[in-house]
């Protein structure tokens, strides 16, 4: 195998690609890329077992073949050709030897294995598939993948649950205390069945795909496939079911709170400031068209306290309490000028919205206990 290619170009496919390379596997095979040759056209393969990355780049081919070499020291080499007038980068292999060079007297070589060994990528190409700008999928995702759990037992909520039923599409996720949804509408979209993506193969293909991009995505009952341009993210779905989401989000409400955005996330990172540690509790204590907000630490001895004027619809007075981290995270994704909250007691689910027209997306967030003090 031998061929000539564009230094930047070589240097951007493998730094897509190294993503999928293991930090340590104790499969050796694994811990390399796969090159493959084929006219003017290399693709560059690696994988974990759980996601893998496929991409393909235009390159002055003089000799095709294939081989597995090293991924983090060829992605080292090339990295490390600073030189400007470094332009453009000779590999070739022989008898599994690759040599990659760069200038008259500038070369490297590495050892590498037979291609044949390297694992194969499963077959997704025929599932179902959907169609996404890469700016619909990166709204879908900033507005869920937040609320993904870290559960390293109830490994279906490490994901993002995508699912499509006449036109609409939906991306959920949750991780029991919080959750985050979002729709779009796209005539035609179907999906059989949900499927429960990994957090980390939705992030790499929206880092990969440009934002005019379109991105094709393609299910199967054990994967998933993301293909833009030239490049693919292929990854293991999260085994299910998918907690029945709808079931835990109320429909009726006793009381709405309206609000600024902007003035509720600036008085509550003053106040957050105090909250303990531990718990960041804040207290939101409604009193007709006021909020109170409040956090104590025991520990330091201390607490502080905002208000701001809000549109109240309910009866009575009315105490709640949140983790003030999750309340700011999810009030910094409502980019509009007002967000309401529906509430009907101190224990139940609270709904977070945005004030607008079709916005597409919406939060709960399950409140914290409040102790008497």
């Amino acid at each position: 195998m031998k061929f000539v290619i564009d230094k930047t170009t070589f240097q951007d496919v493998l730094q897509a690609a190294i993503n999928a390379v293991p930090n340590k596997s104790t499969i050796q095979i694994l811990n390399n890329f796969a090159l493959r040759l084929e006219g003017n056209f290399l693709e560059v393969s690696a994988t974990d077992l759980n996601l893998g990355i496929r991409a393909q780049v235009e390159v002055q081919g003089e000799r095709d073949g294939s081989v597995v070499i090293n991924a983090r020291k060829l992605l080292e080499i090339v990295k490390s050709l600073v030189d400007p007038s470094i332009t453009n980068v000779t590999v070739d292999v022989q008898d599994f030897l690759a040599t990659i060079q760069w200038s008259e007297k500038g070369k490297a070589s590495i050892t590498g294995f037979d291609a044949s060994d390297f694992p194969p990528f499963p077959e997704v190409s025929e599932g179902e598939a959907l169609n996404f700008g890469a700016s619909e999928l990166a709204f879908l995702a900033e507005k869920t993948a937040f609320a993904c759990s870290t559960d390293t037992i109830r490994l279906n909520l490490n994901g993002v649950y995508l699912e499509a039923k006449d036109g609409i599409i939906s991306m959920i996720a949750t991780d029991g205390h919080r959750l985050g949804r979002a729709t779009i509408e796209q005539e035609g979209a179907n999906l059989t069945n949900g499927a429960i993506i990994p957090k980390k193969a939705l992030q790499l293909i929206l880092h990969m795909a440009k934002s005019d991009a379109n991105v094709e995505v393609r299910t199967s009952a054990t994967h998933i496939l993301f293909s833009t341009g030239t490049t693919q993210v292929i990854s293991k779905l999260f085994e299910g079911p998918y907690p029945n989401y709808r079931a835990v989000i109320p429909q009726n409400f006793e009381r709405t709170v309206q609000l600024n955005t902007t003035e509720f996330q600036n008085k509550m990172r003053s106040v957050l400031a105090m909250a303990n540690a531990r718990t960041h509790k804040v207290r939101l204590q409604i009193d007709g068209n006021n909020m109170e907000l409040s956090a104590s630490d025991p520990d330091v001895g201390g607490d502080s306290r905002e208000a701001i004027a809000v549109t109240h619809n309910g009866e009575g007075n009315f105490s709640i309490g949140f983790d003030g981290r999750y309340l700011s995270e999810i009030f910094s994704m409502c980019k509009s000028e007002e967000t309401i909250m529906k509430m009907n007691n101190p224990i139940g689910a609270c709904i977070i919205e945005p004030v607008g027209e079709n916005l597409g997306f919406s939060f709960l967030l399950m409140p914290t206990h409040l102790n008497d003090d």
